[in-house]
């Protein structure tokens, strides 16, 4: 138990000076469609990311470089209501659901990363 208890923190020990040598990236703002709604103090949100999400095996064969959306984030103000990792297994424009304690008036922001490290975001009002 103690060696895996090592082993592990060892690994979290190499994540972290690997995070440190990455390069700090300044978000874009771009279209997405988001609906956030709030009723009974429960907000649904829907979001449509529009990404041509090119996986490996289409990049190859149209022989350009893989893109797709690695992570998915949802805040409001300082609170993360919504994280998700992804892979090129996610689908061509995406629409995402999803359901958090929330108010209306608070501003949702959508932040997504793609395999090339870009950041894009949107931000919507809580009707």
């Amino acid at each position: 138990m103690k060696k895996l208890i090592l082993a592990l923190a060892g690994i979290a020990l190499i994540g972290t000076v690997a995070m440190a040598d990455t390069p700090v990236v300044t978000p874009t703002k771009v279209k997405m469609k988001i609906k956030a709604k709030e009723k009974d103090g429960l907000v649904k949100a829907k979001v449509a990311i529009s990404h041509d999400m090119l996986t490996y095996d289409q990049a190859k064969k149209k022989g350009k470089v893989a893109n797709f959306i690695v992570h998915i984030t949802g805040t409001v103000g300082d609170k993360v209501v919504y994280d998700a990792s992804t892979s090129q297994f996610l689908s061509k424009n995406p629409l995402i659901k999803f359901r958090f304690a929330g108010k209306k008036g608070d501003e949702l922001k959508i932040t997504y990363t793609q395999l090339k490290g870009e950041v894009f975001y949107a931000t919507k009002k809580i009707k």
